[in-house]
Protein backbone atom coordinates (compact mmCIF):
# COMPACT_ATOMS: atom_id res chain seq x y z
CA UNK A 1 0.00 0.00 0.00
CA UNK A 2 1.42 3.70 -1.48
CA UNK A 3 0.58 6.73 0.43
CA UNK A 4 1.74 10.20 -0.16
CA UNK A 5 2.29 12.97 1.79
CA UNK A 6 4.54 16.16 1.52
CA UNK A 7 7.67 16.65 3.36
CA UNK A 8 8.68 17.11 6.55
CA UNK A 9 12.16 17.38 8.02
CA UNK A 10 11.66 14.34 10.06
CA UNK A 11 11.94 11.94 6.36
CA UNK A 12 14.98 13.55 5.29
CA UNK A 13 16.91 11.07 6.15
CA UNK A 14 14.97 8.58 4.30
CA UNK A 15 14.74 10.68 1.06
CA UNK A 16 18.40 11.21 1.38
CA UNK A 17 18.76 7.11 1.26
CA UNK A 18 16.16 6.48 -1.17
CA UNK A 19 18.22 9.60 -3.58
CA UNK A 20 21.32 8.04 -2.97
CA UNK A 21 19.90 4.63 -4.25
CA UNK A 22 17.91 6.00 -7.21
CA UNK A 23 20.71 8.15 -8.85
CA UNK A 24 23.58 6.17 -8.02
CA UNK A 25 24.06 5.25 -12.19
CA UNK A 26 23.27 8.52 -13.25
CA UNK A 27 26.31 11.00 -15.00
CA UNK A 28 28.67 12.81 -12.59
CA UNK A 29 26.19 11.64 -9.22
CA UNK A 30 28.09 11.68 -6.41
CA UNK A 31 26.30 10.99 -2.80
CA UNK A 32 24.09 13.62 -0.87
CA UNK A 33 23.65 14.30 2.65
CA UNK A 34 20.88 15.43 5.04
CA UNK A 35 23.04 18.38 5.79
CA UNK A 36 24.14 18.80 1.85
CA UNK A 37 20.37 18.79 0.82
CA UNK A 38 19.40 20.67 3.53
CA UNK A 39 21.47 23.58 2.96
CA UNK A 40 21.32 23.13 -1.23
CA UNK A 41 17.04 22.69 -1.05
CA UNK A 42 15.53 22.64 2.59
CA UNK A 43 16.77 25.95 3.82
CA UNK A 44 16.34 28.20 0.77
CA UNK A 45 13.97 31.08 0.26
CA UNK A 46 12.26 29.16 -3.32
CA UNK A 47 11.81 25.80 -1.41
CA UNK A 48 7.99 25.21 0.07
CA UNK A 49 7.45 21.78 1.64
CA UNK A 50 3.59 21.15 0.39
CA UNK A 51 5.74 21.04 -3.04
CA UNK A 52 8.10 17.80 -2.23
CA UNK A 53 5.63 15.34 -2.98
CA UNK A 54 6.79 11.60 -1.11
CA UNK A 55 5.58 8.30 -2.34
CA UNK A 56 5.67 6.04 1.08
CA UNK A 57 5.70 2.18 1.87
CA UNK A 58 5.75 1.08 4.98
CA UNK A 59 7.93 3.83 5.77
CA UNK A 60 10.38 3.95 3.29
CA UNK A 61 10.32 6.75 0.46
CA UNK A 62 9.75 4.44 -3.02
CA UNK A 63 9.24 7.44 -5.32
CA UNK A 64 8.88 11.42 -5.25
CA UNK A 65 8.50 14.45 -7.72
CA UNK A 66 9.49 18.36 -6.42
CA UNK A 67 7.27 20.61 -8.06
CA UNK A 68 8.69 24.34 -7.80
CA UNK A 69 6.22 27.19 -7.98
CA UNK A 70 7.26 30.72 -9.10
CA UNK A 71 10.18 31.89 -7.21
CA UNK A 72 10.17 34.89 -4.79
CA UNK A 73 10.31 38.07 -6.98
CA UNK A 74 12.94 39.87 -4.31
CA UNK A 75 15.65 37.43 -5.77
CA UNK A 76 17.58 39.32 -8.57
CA UNK A 77 19.29 36.10 -9.42
CA UNK A 78 15.84 35.01 -10.96
CA UNK A 79 14.23 37.86 -12.26
CA UNK A 80 15.33 37.21 -15.97
CA UNK A 81 14.25 33.16 -15.81
CA UNK A 82 11.52 31.65 -16.66
CA UNK A 83 10.92 30.04 -13.26
CA UNK A 84 10.06 33.95 -12.00
CA UNK A 85 6.26 33.32 -13.47
CA UNK A 86 6.28 29.31 -14.70
CA UNK A 87 6.39 25.86 -12.30
CA UNK A 88 9.08 23.57 -12.76
CA UNK A 89 8.98 19.86 -11.89
CA UNK A 90 13.09 19.46 -11.18
CA UNK A 91 12.95 15.86 -10.65
CA UNK A 92 10.51 12.88 -10.44
CA UNK A 93 11.87 9.37 -10.11
CA UNK A 94 9.91 6.25 -9.00
CA UNK A 95 12.23 3.04 -7.00
CA UNK A 96 12.59 0.60 -10.16
CA UNK A 97 10.47 -1.87 -8.20
CA UNK A 98 7.52 0.37 -7.70
CA UNK A 99 7.18 1.49 -11.63
CA UNK A 100 4.54 0.78 -14.09
CA UNK A 101 1.73 0.51 -10.97
CA UNK A 102 0.47 3.94 -11.15
CA UNK A 103 2.64 5.61 -8.50
CA UNK A 104 4.38 8.02 -11.12
CA UNK A 105 1.26 8.68 -12.51
CA UNK A 106 -0.35 9.80 -9.25
CA UNK A 107 2.91 12.00 -8.27
CA UNK A 108 2.87 13.83 -11.04
CA UNK A 109 -0.95 14.43 -10.86
CA UNK A 110 -0.37 16.11 -7.28
CA UNK A 111 2.70 17.93 -8.47
CA UNK A 112 0.47 19.45 -11.41
CA UNK A 113 -2.39 20.20 -9.20
CA UNK A 114 0.40 21.68 -6.54
CA UNK A 115 1.46 23.88 -9.01
CA UNK A 116 -2.17 24.55 -10.59
CA UNK A 117 -3.04 26.25 -6.80
CA UNK A 118 -0.13 28.54 -7.63
CA UNK A 119 0.20 29.36 -11.32
CA UNK A 120 -2.14 32.19 -13.55
CA UNK A 121 -3.93 30.42 -16.15
CA UNK A 122 -1.50 30.08 -19.54
CA UNK A 123 1.42 29.85 -17.81
CA UNK A 124 3.85 26.62 -18.09
CA UNK A 125 5.13 23.65 -16.42
CA UNK A 126 8.49 23.04 -17.19
CA UNK A 127 10.30 19.47 -16.83
CA UNK A 128 14.21 19.13 -17.38
CA UNK A 129 14.49 22.75 -18.10
CA UNK A 130 17.58 24.94 -17.47
CA UNK A 131 15.69 27.42 -15.62
CA UNK A 132 15.10 24.92 -12.46
CA UNK A 133 15.86 26.80 -9.35
CA UNK A 134 17.96 25.29 -6.16
CA UNK A 135 18.87 21.66 -7.79
CA UNK A 136 20.60 23.44 -11.40
CA UNK A 137 23.55 26.55 -10.97
CA UNK A 138 20.95 29.43 -11.18
CA UNK A 139 22.27 30.20 -7.58
CA UNK A 140 25.52 29.59 -8.46
CA UNK A 141 28.64 27.63 -9.47
CA UNK A 142 27.93 24.35 -7.00
CA UNK A 143 28.08 21.24 -9.09
CA UNK A 144 24.58 19.46 -9.23
CA UNK A 145 23.54 16.45 -8.06
CA UNK A 146 24.06 14.71 -10.95
CA UNK A 147 23.95 15.15 -14.39
CA UNK A 148 25.99 17.90 -15.94
CA UNK A 149 27.75 20.81 -14.58
CA UNK A 150 24.44 23.09 -14.64
CA UNK A 151 21.56 20.95 -14.69
CA UNK A 152 19.91 17.65 -13.95
CA UNK A 153 17.84 17.47 -16.90
CA UNK A 154 16.22 15.02 -19.38
CA UNK A 155 19.06 13.24 -21.35
CA UNK A 156 17.76 12.53 -24.74
CA UNK A 157 17.83 8.86 -24.80
CA UNK A 158 16.21 8.87 -21.96
CA UNK A 159 12.96 7.60 -24.06
CA UNK A 160 11.11 5.86 -20.63
CA UNK A 161 10.67 9.05 -19.11
CA UNK A 162 10.17 11.32 -22.32
CA UNK A 163 7.00 9.02 -23.17
CA UNK A 164 5.85 8.92 -20.06
CA UNK A 165 5.50 12.55 -19.96
CA UNK A 166 4.39 12.93 -23.78
CA UNK A 167 1.24 10.61 -22.68
CA UNK A 168 0.54 13.08 -20.30
CA UNK A 169 0.20 15.80 -22.43
CA UNK A 170 3.87 16.87 -22.38
CA UNK A 171 5.58 18.26 -25.24
CA UNK A 172 9.15 18.81 -26.28
CA UNK A 173 10.22 22.39 -25.58
CA UNK A 174 10.57 24.34 -29.35
CA UNK A 175 14.27 26.12 -28.87
CA UNK A 176 17.08 26.92 -31.21
CA UNK A 177 19.65 24.55 -30.82
CA UNK A 178 20.62 21.94 -28.73
CA UNK A 179 21.17 21.51 -25.29
CA UNK A 180 24.58 19.60 -24.81
CA UNK A 181 27.35 18.92 -22.52
CA UNK A 182 30.88 19.15 -23.56
CA UNK A 183 34.43 17.81 -22.24
CA UNK A 184 38.56 18.01 -22.74
CA UNK A 185 41.36 17.07 -21.53
CA UNK A 186 43.24 19.59 -19.81
CA UNK A 187 46.45 17.81 -21.05
CA UNK A 188 49.25 20.23 -23.10
CA UNK A 189 47.49 23.65 -22.71
CA UNK A 190 49.90 26.25 -23.13
CA UNK A 191 49.63 29.76 -21.84
CA UNK A 192 48.29 32.16 -24.43
CA UNK A 193 49.67 35.51 -25.64
CA UNK A 194 48.41 38.42 -23.55
CA UNK A 195 46.34 41.14 -26.24
CA UNK A 196 46.93 44.84 -25.58
CA UNK A 197 44.11 45.35 -22.53
CA UNK A 198 45.38 48.48 -21.80
CA UNK A 199 45.55 49.89 -25.20
CA UNK A 200 41.83 48.67 -24.98
CA UNK A 201 41.28 50.09 -21.42
CA UNK A 202 41.00 46.83 -19.58
CA UNK A 203 42.61 45.18 -17.32
CA UNK A 204 42.46 41.34 -16.16
CA UNK A 205 41.82 40.43 -12.42
CA UNK A 206 41.64 37.03 -11.21
CA UNK A 207 38.61 36.15 -8.57
CA UNK A 208 37.99 33.29 -6.05
CA UNK A 209 35.97 32.97 -2.93
CA UNK A 210 39.18 33.47 -1.24
CA UNK A 211 39.29 37.13 -3.23
CA UNK A 212 36.25 38.37 -4.26
CA UNK A 213 35.14 41.26 -6.64
CA UNK A 214 33.98 43.60 -4.51
CA UNK A 215 32.56 45.78 -7.48
CA UNK A 216 30.16 46.07 -10.30
CA UNK A 217 29.50 43.29 -12.86
CA UNK A 218 28.61 44.50 -16.47
CA UNK A 219 25.46 42.21 -16.52
CA UNK A 220 23.86 42.70 -13.50
CA UNK A 221 20.96 44.67 -14.23
CA UNK A 222 20.87 46.37 -10.77
CA UNK A 223 23.07 48.57 -10.02
CA UNK A 224 23.21 48.19 -6.33
CA UNK A 225 24.26 44.69 -6.23
CA UNK A 226 27.99 44.62 -6.01
CA UNK A 227 30.14 41.42 -6.66
CA UNK A 228 29.36 37.81 -7.27
CA UNK A 229 26.00 37.00 -5.41
CA UNK A 230 26.16 33.40 -5.35
CA UNK A 231 27.12 33.91 -1.22
CA UNK A 232 23.91 34.98 -0.70
CA UNK A 233 22.75 31.10 -1.37
CA UNK A 234 25.33 29.31 0.80
CA UNK A 235 28.91 28.20 0.44
CA UNK A 236 30.60 27.75 -2.95
CA UNK A 237 33.95 27.80 -4.54
CA UNK A 238 34.85 29.15 -7.84
CA UNK A 239 37.34 30.76 -9.43
CA UNK A 240 37.79 33.54 -12.32
CA UNK A 241 39.84 35.28 -14.85
CA UNK A 242 38.13 38.66 -15.49
CA UNK A 243 38.66 41.95 -17.77
CA UNK A 244 37.63 45.00 -15.91
CA UNK A 245 36.70 48.58 -17.60
CA UNK A 246 36.43 51.60 -15.05
CA UNK A 247 36.02 49.43 -12.30
CA UNK A 248 33.47 47.45 -13.84
CA UNK A 249 33.67 43.72 -14.50
CA UNK A 250 32.88 43.33 -18.49
CA UNK A 251 34.54 40.03 -19.35
CA UNK A 252 34.97 36.61 -17.14
CA UNK A 253 35.79 32.82 -17.45
CA UNK A 254 34.29 30.89 -14.61
CA UNK A 255 34.76 27.78 -13.13
CA UNK A 256 34.41 24.91 -9.91
CA UNK A 257 35.65 22.01 -8.59
CA UNK A 258 33.84 18.86 -9.28
CA UNK A 259 33.16 16.01 -6.67
CA UNK A 260 34.94 13.67 -9.45
CA UNK A 261 38.75 13.66 -8.78
CA UNK A 262 40.45 15.35 -10.97
CA UNK A 263 37.31 17.51 -13.06
CA UNK A 264 36.75 20.96 -13.35
CA UNK A 265 33.02 22.72 -14.00
CA UNK A 266 33.51 25.20 -16.62
CA UNK A 267 30.72 27.72 -15.71
CA UNK A 268 29.96 30.47 -17.22
CA UNK A 269 31.70 32.44 -20.35
CA UNK A 270 30.66 36.03 -21.20
CA UNK A 271 32.58 38.42 -23.40
CA UNK A 272 31.13 42.30 -23.87
CA UNK A 273 29.12 42.83 -26.88
CA UNK A 274 31.39 45.95 -27.68
CA UNK A 275 34.98 43.82 -26.82
CA UNK A 276 34.33 41.27 -29.38
CA UNK A 277 35.86 40.18 -32.72
CA UNK A 278 39.25 41.59 -30.20
CA UNK A 279 40.79 38.12 -29.51
CA UNK A 280 39.39 39.14 -25.62
CA UNK A 281 37.37 35.80 -25.92
CA UNK A 282 39.89 33.66 -27.01
CA UNK A 283 42.59 34.74 -24.53
CA UNK A 284 40.08 34.37 -21.75
CA UNK A 285 39.75 30.83 -22.57
CA UNK A 286 42.85 29.39 -23.20
CA UNK A 287 44.07 31.46 -19.95
CA UNK A 288 41.37 29.89 -17.93
CA UNK A 289 42.48 26.69 -19.75
CA UNK A 290 46.11 27.03 -19.08
CA UNK A 291 45.30 27.69 -15.18
CA UNK A 292 43.12 24.41 -14.57
CA UNK A 293 45.59 22.89 -15.77
CA UNK A 294 48.41 24.20 -13.72
CA UNK A 295 46.01 23.56 -10.96
CA UNK A 296 45.91 19.90 -11.29
CA UNK A 297 42.60 19.04 -13.59
CA UNK A 298 42.77 16.88 -16.20
CA UNK A 299 39.32 17.19 -17.79
CA UNK A 300 36.73 20.45 -18.10
CA UNK A 301 33.44 19.94 -18.43
CA UNK A 302 31.06 22.71 -19.67
CA UNK A 303 26.78 22.77 -20.41
CA UNK A 304 26.30 25.12 -23.78
CA UNK A 305 23.51 25.81 -26.18
CA UNK A 306 24.88 24.76 -29.90
CA UNK A 307 22.61 27.74 -31.40
CA UNK A 308 22.15 30.84 -28.55
CA UNK A 309 25.94 30.12 -27.35
CA UNK A 310 26.68 29.35 -31.12
CA UNK A 311 30.32 31.74 -31.07
CA UNK A 312 31.58 30.24 -27.63
CA UNK A 313 30.35 26.51 -28.91
CA UNK A 314 32.90 27.10 -32.05
CA UNK A 315 35.59 28.28 -29.70
CA UNK A 316 35.24 24.72 -27.51
CA UNK A 317 35.02 22.77 -30.86
CA UNK A 318 38.40 24.21 -31.69
CA UNK A 319 39.88 23.49 -28.96
CA UNK A 320 38.96 19.47 -29.26
CA UNK A 321 35.72 19.46 -26.79
CA UNK A 322 33.81 16.78 -27.91
CA UNK A 323 29.90 16.71 -26.93
CA UNK A 324 28.72 13.65 -24.70
CA UNK A 325 25.76 14.08 -23.93
CA UNK A 326 22.27 16.14 -25.13
CA UNK A 327 19.65 17.20 -23.09
CA UNK A 328 15.51 18.05 -23.60
CA UNK A 329 12.80 19.96 -21.76
CA UNK A 330 9.34 19.32 -22.08
CA UNK A 331 6.76 21.99 -21.07
CA UNK A 332 2.70 21.35 -20.29
CA UNK A 333 0.11 24.91 -20.36
CA UNK A 334 -1.86 24.94 -16.98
Amino acid sequence: MVSFVSFKPGVLSEIVTFWNEVFSHKRNAYPVTKGLYRRRIVERQAFDEEGLILALAEGDVVGLVHAVKPVPSDLPIYETRRCQDNGSIAVLIIAPEWRRKGVGTALLARAEAYLGRHLHAGRTIYVGDYDVPLYHTLEGPRQPFWGDTEIMGIARDNRTLIEFLAQRGYSAVNREGQEVTMEASLSQRERPDRPPLEELGLREVTVSDEKPWPGRIGWYRREDLRGYVHGRFGPYRHQVIALVRDDVLTSHVEWYPMHQEGRVGLFDFQVAENDRAQGLGSYLLDKSLWAMAGQGYRTVELHTNTKKNALAYGMYLRRDFDVVESWVALMKKV
